[in-house]
């Protein structure tokens, strides 16, 4: 079974050879800690860019797959309301892509 901990392992190396900064907010094992019920995972800086990202396992048949906590969820609303989006990302093409759409200068669409 693929662990949702390897899948930041391989992010943190893709993020190396992209050349951008991957930032684990450390929220593992917090509970009971005050930090802030379901903040993302990670954080990814680029070109003068934040993007948050909450990473869940990609599904697999008879694995099963990762699925949002009620407090994630509710975080990701909440984020939203403030014109944030929070990126919930099962894979390394996707990160690529986010990756890759941060680097593009706002005026190209």
């Amino acid at each position: 079974m693929t662990l949702e901990r390897d899948l930041v392992d391989d992010l943190r190396e893709v993020a190396k050879a992209m050349n951008v900064m991957l930032v684990e907010m450390g929220q593992r094992n917090a509970r009971g800690s005050g930090s802030t019920v379901g903040l993302p995972d990670l954080a990814v800086l680029c070109a003068g860019k934040t993007a948050w990202i909450e990473t869940k396992r990609a599904h697999v048949p008879g694995e099963g797959h990762g699925c949002l906590s009620i407090g994630q969820f509710a975080f990701i609303e909440r984020a939203a309301e403030y014109g944030v989006k929070v990126h919930v990302i099962d894979n390394e093409r996707a990160f690529v892509e986010l990756v890759n759409s941060m680097r593009k200068p706002t005026w190209v669409r």
